[in-house]
């Protein structure tokens, strides 16, 4: 086939051929020896750690918040039981246990692919600490609180050590019925240990203001129905951080919640606690924080 070609020609194209088969030898060995990508559910607990803002995924409530593509929905039980009820003139505690399941969804930023993987993350925290309540006049109270707890990714066995201590104060201007004025300020230290890393901890101030106004209308004959608005604003003394992918930490420096709920007077018994409202409100925050929180209490 070749016989008529001059010697250089065939020279040339013998050259050509085992430098091709050469190169296909070394194409499929790249290929098989190439590294399989890691699938996204199936994160190291390390990473999870990092991912995972454990303080305020267990102290956010029950509700769904975001930060950038980050998106996490809690479902929070407050489990607590009066050792000695307060009165207006006398003081009072109880033993908390706040109980949280998370479910979140997170971009991650893999370099060794160069793409971004999904994964979706379910945790469970157990918070148990204690409340002290203090009246200093029939209508204002401070509140002690402090808890310490554990929570764990069910998937991974990640977990995070997670505390926080505080003090709040509750004031309802006693001359005013309708529309009813409660005022409310609160200190909170906290932060958490994870397997991935540790916190920066979280000191922060919360100052909030809450009015309802009676209804024409009820829903019990026990019981008056009033519609309560409330707005309340958290300063971060120090940054509180998530973590985004290819950006790396962003801090939230502050957030605004604003909300409306169905209030009751008296409040409903259930489950051996007080419920005077129910409702929804929307929190907005620095750098994209978003979420909507179910309302059944003033927090503070």
């Amino acid at each position: 086939m070749l016989t008529h070609l001059p010697d250089y020609a065939k020279r040339g194209i013998r050259t050509a051929l085992q430098t091709g088969r050469s190169l296909l030898l070394a194409a499929a060995t790249a290929v098989l020896l190439y590294p399989t990508p890691c699938p996204a559910a199936d994160p190291y607990s390390e990473t999870v750690g990092v991912l995972f803002n454990w303080y305020y995924a267990t102290s956010f409530g029950t509700g769904v918040y975001s930060v950038g593509d980050t998106t996490v929905t809690a479902v929070n039980l407050p489990f607590h039981y009066t050792v000695r009820e307060p009165t207006d003139t006398d003081w009072g505690w109880r033993l908390t246990v706040p109980v949280t399941a998370a479910f979140g969804n997170f971009n991650l930023y893999d370099p060794d692919f160069n793409q971004i993987d999904k994964i979706h993350l379910a945790a469970l925290s157990v918070m148990p600490g204690a409340e002290l309540i203090y009246p200093l006049r029939p209508y204002w109270r401070l509140n002690g609180f402090a808890n310490i707890g554990r929570a764990w990714e069910f998937e991974t066995q990640a977990g995070a050590t997670i505390y926080q201590v505080g003090l709040s104060t509750h004031y309802q201007v006693p001359d005013l019925h309708n529309p009813d004025i409660e005022i409310g300020a609160k200190y909170i230290y906290a932060g958490y240990a994870s397997n991935g890393e540790d916190s920066v901890p979280v000191s922060l101030v919360s100052l909030g203001v809450s009015s309802s106004f009676a209804l024409p209308w009820t829903l019990s004959e026990n019981h008056e129905s009033r519609l309560g608005l409330h707005i309340i604003g958290t300063s971060y003394l120090t940054d509180l951080r998530f973590r985004l992918p290819e950006v790396g930490y962003t801090t939230i420096h502050g957030d605004l919640e604003a909300g409306l709920s169905l209030r009751l007077r008296p409040a409903l018994k259930i489950l051996g606690g007080a419920w005077d409202r129910v409702g929804i409100s929307y929190v907005a925050g620095s750098n994209g924080l978003r979420g909507y929180r179910l309302v059944t209490e003033f927090p503070f």
